[in-house]
């Protein structure tokens, strides 16, 4: 019943979220000079990996005039439940216009699949932009990840398991057999902690039930006993990790919903050693995934700006 009732109240919310976004794709101003394509392919059948889809879609967005771009996957937030490839349009035309290619995906949302499902198919476009990378004109060996909110979480427990894929590999089926090298990662106002989606403000019995019916919802019934029930979160990798790319930990005060979130990663970050900067803007203003919203927004700039000259570091320290 309470699983029952947490699905009537996500639903609700993302069906008033999709209200917001529309009205603000309508007034959406996209920078001059990016082409944007879209794709799809199909999924194998007959694997040990059951995809819960029939088919992956996917965008490329690029700046023509520039040459040698280097990767973004920006894996877009909505609870694990809503969004699509097209989500957050006039963020990865920001991002490209900085002259990255951006790849934005349409991963099977909950409930039709489970946090492991949509990370599989995450990893099945990955190796397909390896495999592919002249058909695309992608530099895969200069790749990073960005997400934003759940996507941030499936962007870091991604980079989790490929550069520990001994350990997680057989966990969660994803196995790096194309070496992918993952450069560096942008999480903003990410959602890492998925032992502790409580804390949310409002009414704590609904609260209690949105925190319970969100476990359900990621790991499955009897999710406690899965495999990767206790190998998701920061505090559970970072322990036992050998190596983990730069981090770039984003949020802002006025993110009502999980500022705590990134607050935790940063802790976890310093005590681990883990690479990393945290931007954490003063602006009561600045609410949860404001820059991918308003990517046009004086803050939303320097938020956006900040991400594409973080991975640019990076390249640089590694030309050096």
């Amino acid at each position: 019943m309470r699983y029952l009732l947490f699905k009537m109240i996500f639903k609700n919310i993302w069906e008033k979220a999709d209200e917001g976004d529309r009205k603000i794709k309508d007034n959406e101003i996209k920078p001059e000079g990016i082409i944007k394509k879209e794709y799809e392919i199909l999924f194998p059948k007959n694997t040990k990996v059951k995809y819960k889809s029939d088919s992956l879609k996917f965008n490329i967005y690029y700046n023509e005039e520039i040459k040698d771009r280097p990767v973004i996957l920006d894996i877009h937030g909505g609870g694990w439940a809503y969004g699509n490839k097209d989500l957050n349009d006039n963020f990865c035309y920001h991002l490209a216009k900085e002259g990255f290619n951006v790849v934005s995906l349409s991963y099977t949302l909950a409930f039709k699949a489970r946090l492991i499902n949509q990370l599989q198919e995450i990893h099945f476009l990955v190796n397909h932009l390896k495999t592919n990378e002249t058909k695309y004109n992608l530099l895969m060996d200069d790749f990073f990840l960005t997400g934003d909110s759940a996507g941030g979480e499936l962007s870091f427990l991604y980079t989790a398991i490929i550069v520990n894929n001994y350990k997680y590999g057989d966990i969660y089926k994803i196995h790096n057999k194309n070496n992918i090298e993952i450069k560096g990662i942008a999480l903003n106002h990410a959602t890492c902690y998925l032992k502790d989606l409580g804390g949310l403000p409002g009414h704590k019995i609904i609260s209690h039930i949105c925190e319970v019916g969100a476990k359900k919802m990621l790991y499955g019934s009897f999710g406690k006993f899965k495999k990767y029930y206790n190998k998701t979160d920061p505090n559970e990798i970072f322990p036992t990790s050998n190596t983990f790319p730069p981090i770039l930990i984003l949020t802002s005060r006025g993110d009502k919903l999980y500022s705590f979130q990134s607050i935790l990663l940063n802790d976890d970050c310093n005590l681990y050693n883990i690479p990393h900067k945290f931007i954490n803007l003063d602006n009561e203003k600045a609410i949860h995934v404001f820059n991918v919203l308003y990517p046009d927004l004086e803050d939303s700039i320097y938020f956006n700006t900040s991400i594409t000259n973080y991975f640019k570091e990076i390249l640089e320290k590694g030309g050096e």
